[in-house]
């Protein structure tokens, strides 16, 4: 149980490797060479058939393109490998303690392995059903040879088949012997050259000399703890995310799920018995049934599979398989390094390389602080690497914002590869760039003066720009503003290839091509004035260093409208505005009656209860005047109106309510709570629904009241 365990966590390692590259199509090609000879059923060997649940595992979650290949015996497999007798008789590979027949072929094995893709058996689709339950006659161990030459053959057929597909790999399980050896590495080796990475699986009491011999990465399943030490570096580097997580269930049944996670299989594994298996974690809980198998001997397992799962921490629940039940979490991040800048370069200067990290196809670089915690970016540019930094150091501008930067000097010109290199807790990935890099250029004057004379408005001035420089090649270059041009004035220097602006664009210069450099004025613009004050710089794109930079002091002299001219409309356009404002104002600001208002006028304090309130607004000229609030006046024949002739009272609209004041002279008083009758003053009192209020010793008497 323990050795299938370790046998697990590495073939998924394999598979997570393919799972993260092919997240973005489905176009890997995976061959997974299985030993089928006799030997693997002897013990410390494979007779548990470890190799055969392995394979089922991969079927069920490996993307793209998926084969098993088995081995190939002579006699077994006569129909295909056609050969004749010699007579001659010599020990078994695979049980020298028993004499075989010795023949010689009657055809190009290697040749029809892999024209035909002998041994390989293809899955049509993931988790395809009967294909798993083919593999168990498939991976029948039954063959007295381990002819691995023609199974790697046939691996390049099933390439063959596949013609662009990338990434590839080829799975070989084995004991590490075969009976051609030189062959064999002849046969690795071309395999390596079609692209394709080897990774080798020897069992137990196999041997690793030869897969090593061929320069394959190897990995020795004998012991759990000398397998898990073993398989430890190659499982990291295989998967390209470092961050892993393989345990007993026993011991830690919870994992964490980091940040920017795309997906994550969960594979859990035991002996036959493993029952249900439950995945929980933030708001989260799934059975494990995305892919499950068993094979009684070798044990059981259950794959469950997240989508963009949420970071935190996680759990399983796990019925049955033995208290050596284990699980291994893959997680796939789409983190990769992206060459933010530059595009074009300098041959011979220093330039700034900045590279940023990006997710999925996004050419934005994240600057979460949490996904940029411990990164490490490094670039390789022919053959020397450099550090790239997010510290607002040396060549970085600002730190901690996911731009990472670092100096390099491009020796020549051309087209320039550059590798990046990402490494952080959870991915390690590779990704390739590159810069066009132009030719020589050094600027060998000192400042240029430039007069363009005398201008007017809407005309343009033209002079030739001479530049004493060393230049090989076509070299971008472009204008750099070094003061702010006035309003309505603009600078531009013609090429043959365009039209070059400040701080706009870069072209191509080619050596000995006339330049000229323009001022042109717009048709409404100030006079101005320049006398020689460096305005420009033409340089190298991109480039920081003052040979590769020539100086522009330009002079001119424009005579441009004047204020009134320029400014006339607007100094009118805001007066109109502002008196249409002062307008309207004087209708918006005063304060009107409320509609609700209304006052109770009669001749006797008795008659306040028995007459009903009349509504204030009823009555005409009542309402605001410009910029007067609304106002009514009491009259002595108990009418209302805005003319304050003879009018007894006042009652005037204020922002908080109202208020009533005395008119003409007359006395005005308002009944207190008590009974009593308190004189108002002659700026009035405010006022509220409910107050009555007294002309004189005798009246008239009104009342102010609501409506409604």
């Amino acid at each position: 149980m323990k050795y299938l365990i370790v046998l697990m966590l590495v073939l998924i390692g394999f598979v997570d490797g393919f799972a993260k590259q092919t997240s973005a199509s489905e176009n890997a090609d995976v061959v997974v060479i299985v030993d089928t000879s006799t030997s693997m059923k002897e013990p410390g060997m494979d007779p548990e058939r470890a190799s055969l649940l392995v394979s089922k595992l991969l079927a069920d979650i490996v993307p793209g393109h998926l084969a098993v290949i088995r081995l190939l015996g002579v006699n077994p497999d006569s129909h295909l490998l056609p050969s004749r007798p010699t007579g001659e008789f010599g020990q078994c590979p695979e049980n020298p303690q028993e004499k075989c027949g010795r023949v010689e072929r009657a055809s190009d094995w290697e040749a029809e392995a892999r024209q035909h893709k002998f041994g390989a058996l293809p899955r049509t689709r993931r988790a395809d059903p009967d294909f798993k339950k083919s593999l168990e006659s498939h991976l029948d161990q039954r063959i007295g040879n381990s002819m691995f030459t023609l199974a790697f053959q046939a691996a390049l057929g099933v390439f063959d088949g596949h013609p662009g597909s990338s990434p590839r790999m080829v799975i070989w399980l084995s004991d590490g012997r075969s009976e051609h050896e030189e062959q064999l590495k002849m046969s690795i080796a071309e395999v390596q050259a079609q692209g394709a990475t080897v990774e080798a699986v020897v069992f137990g009491a196999g041997d690793t000399r030869l897969p090593r011999e061929a320069g394959v990465e190897t990995v020795k399943v004998s012991n759990p703890a000398e397998m898990m030490y073993a398989f430890a570096n190659v499982f990291r580097r295989i998967v390209q995310a470092p961050y892993r997580i393989d345990n007993r269930y026993a011991d830690k049944p919870d994992f964490e799920i980091k940040r920017n996670v795309d997906e994550a299989w969960i594979v859990v594994y035991g002996d036959k018995s493993l029952g249900e298996v439950e995945v929980n974690g933030p708001g989260l809980a799934l059975k494990a049934d995305y892919a499950e198998d068993n094979w009684p001997s070798a044990g059981a397992y259950k794959v469950a599979h997240l989508q963009n799962p949420p970071p935190g921490l996680w759990s399983l629940k796990v019925r049955g398989g033995g208290e050596d039940a284990a699980y291994a979490v893959i997680q796939r991040s789409d983190l990769e390094p992206l060459l933010l800048e530059p595009e074009k370069a300098l041959a011979g200067s220093r330039t700034s390389l900045v590279v940023g990290i990006a997710s999925g196809t996004s050419k934005e670089p994240i600057s979460d602080p949490e996904i940029l915690k411990d990164a490490a970016l490094t670039a390789n540019v022919l053959g020397r690497d450099v550090s790239l930094n997010d510290n607002g150091q040396d060549a970085d501008a600002k730190a901690g914002d996911g731009r990472y930067s670092g100096y390099v000097n491009f020796p020549s010109a051309g087209r320039i590869p550059v590798k990046l290199h990402l490494q952080s807790p959870i991915v390690s990935r590779d990704a390739d760039a590159s810069v066009t890099v132009g030719g020589v250029f050094r600027y060998l004057g000192g400042p240029l003066d430039i007069n363009f004379g005398h201008l007017g408005v809407g005309t343009e001035s033209c002079r030739p720009l001479e530049l004493r420089v060393e230049q090989q090649g076509d070299v971008a270059v472009e204008l750099r503003s070094l003061k702010a041009l006035p309003s309505g004035h603009s600078l531009e220097v013609r090429m043959q290839s365009g039209v070059l602006r400040p701080d706009d664009n870069h072209l191509a210069m080619v050596v000995g091509e006339p330049l000229s450099i323009c001022l042109k004025t717009a048709s409404r613009i100030a006079s101005s004035q320049a006398d020689g004050e460096p305005w420009l710089a033409l340089q190298a794109a991109g480039s920081e260093q003052t040979e590769q930079r020539a100086t522009l002091n330009l002079r001119w002299q424009v005579s441009g409208l004047s204020f009134w001219a320029l400014w006339g409309w607007l100094v009118w356009t805001i007066l109109a505005a502002l008196l249409v404002i002062l307008v309207l104002l004087g209708f918006i600001l005063p304060q009107r009656f409320r509609g609700a208002l209304a006052v109770v006028f009669v001749p006797d304090r008795e008659d306040l209860d028995e007459q009903s309130p009349q509504p204030v607004k009823q009555w005409k000229g009542v309402g605001i005047g410009f910029y007067r609030n609304a106002r009514a006046y009491l009259h002595p024949d108990y009418r209302l109106s805005g003319k304050p002739r003879g009018a007894l009272a006042e009652l005037l609209a204020e922002r908080a309510g109202n208020r009533v004041l005395p008119c003409n002279g007359a006395s005005l008083f308002r009944e207190t709570a008590d009974g009593n009758w308190e004189a108002v003053p002659p700026q009035g009192s405010r006022c509220r629904a409910g107050d009555v209020f007294r002309v004189g010793r005798s009246g008239p008497y009104f009342r102010i009241a609501t409506r409604g």
